[in-house]
């Protein structure tokens, strides 16, 4: 089966795998014929190297004993290496040379010293993008996540907004007031992280799989866990797959996610990332909001596509809805765009919910309930998509016990 991970920094992954592939023969599993990937090396050491290659991918080679390799290889360096690709999407090296041509296409310049490369940002590699349409005239290529919430919804909320009695001037202008409302969530946004208190919920994960050109999603199974957030940390107790427990982590059960408790909006609103612009006022969670669309380019990008042997860190777009009075995220949607050609995956893309949830106290704290991940291979129909629920919300206390020896 093939498998792979989406990161969002440190705060949103996801390992699926696509079930509808069968376990692979022997020689199904032999490596393919041997190709030339030219990078920087990144990280090296013996067993393996990750290369940052020309087309914006990040691989990670495995070396063997039978790899033929320069004396003195070091970070910073640019290779060649060529290398075969197993039915597992690992990459195995046969050979590594030097290319200094290549480093200097990537860095900029010639390969540093590493005292001097701890002290240099260099620039990202170019992304290598298809030219001319993707798909054929009656393809309109792979699904996508149904966009905003739905249009009877917002219309009563415009109706509801313009009823209601006009406000008062005010006595003075003051700045643009949409970017001082986006300041105003980058705040609101920096603090939450540190204002969520400790917690226990359960998450249930329904995962699906299209394997046909028009969209037919087939549930594959579905996953449940108490999520215990605690420290700024999560982690996943009582895990079933269709109501059966298992001893496996949730990663090795299929697809999963994890993170969207914690640092997404911090990483999205974080000063300098995403270029935000007002769309219009709509409704989420049944409350009004504010529609921005953002725009965040690779440069400044810190979600990671990860499969086996290689990840991308893609520019991203997408629109956010804002509570208007509270100014708190209320909906969070993602697209990964300029993929690289030789990527496997044609599309990636993500939405989350947030509501106000009781913990048992009176306080309301924003919390996720529901999110959605949708993921499609390139040159296949296979895509698979990941609905999860957060529910039973309420507070987390840890609990400590003292022993005292016997006195003898």
């Amino acid at each position: 089966m093939k498998s792979f991970l989406l990161l969002f920094a440190a705060s949103l992954a996801l390992l699926a795998q696509f079930p509808g592939r069968s376990k692979k023969t022997p020689e199904e599993k032999q490596a393919q014929a041997p190709r030339t990937y030219s990078g920087v090396v990144r990280a090296l050491d013996t067993k393996s190297l990750d290369l940052e290659a020309d087309d914006a991918r990040m691989l990670t080679i495995l070396l063997s004993g039978k790899t033929t390799q320069p004396a003195g290889l070091k970070t910073g360096d640019g290779v060649d290496v060529e290398a075969t690709q197993d039915n597992e999407g690992l990459f195995h090296a046969v050979s590594i040379r030097v290319n200094a041509d290549v480093a200097r296409k990537i860095l900029g310049h010639v390969p540093m010293e590493p005292a001097q490369q701890a002290e240099a940002a260099p620039a990202p590699p170019s992304v290598l993008i298809r030219q001319g349409p993707l798909y054929d005239n009656d393809d309109s290529g792979p699904p996508k996540i149904k966009r905003g919430v739905p249009a009877e919804v917002a219309a009563k909320a415009r109706r509801k907004e313009e009823s209601a009695p006009p406000e008062a001037a005010a006595v003075s202008t003051p700045e643009n007031p949409r970017i001082a409302f986006i300041g105003k969530a980058r705040e609101k946004a920096a603090e939450y992280v540190e204002g969520l208190p400790s917690y226990i919920c359960q998450e249930v994960a329904t995962r699906y799989v299209s394997q046909t050109r028009a969209v037919n999603w087939t549930v594959v199974d579905v996953v449940t866990a108490d999520v215990v957030y605690d420290d700024h940390k999560e982690s996943y107790k009582n895990i079933t797959v269709n109501g059966k427990a298992t001893k496996k982590s949730p990663e090795e059960t299929g697809s999963w996610s994890t993170g969207e408790f914690g640092t997404i909006q911090a990483n999205l609103f974080s000063p300098g990332v995403a270029d935000f612009k007002f769309a219009q006022d709509s409704m989420a969670s049944r409350i009004p909001a504010s529609v921005y669309d953002f725009d965040v380019p690779r440069p400044r990008s810190s979600w990671t596509v990860r499969l086996p042997g290689q990840f991308i860190v893609p520019a991203y777009k997408g629109s956010v809805w804002i509570d208007k009075q509270k100014i708190n995220v209320l909906r969070i949607e993602m697209q990964a765009r300029d993929i690289p050609e030789e990527f496997p995956l044609v599309s990636v893309e993500t939405a989350l919910d947030y509501d106000y949830i009781s913990l048992g106290t009176p306080a309301k704290f924003l919390l996720p309930v529901r999110a959605e991940v949708l993921t499609c291979r390139r040159g296949s129909n296979e895509c698979e998509r990941n609905v999860i629920e957060f529910r039973n919300y309420h507070k987390f206390t840890g609990e400590s016990t003292i022993k005292f020896n016997p006195v003898p």
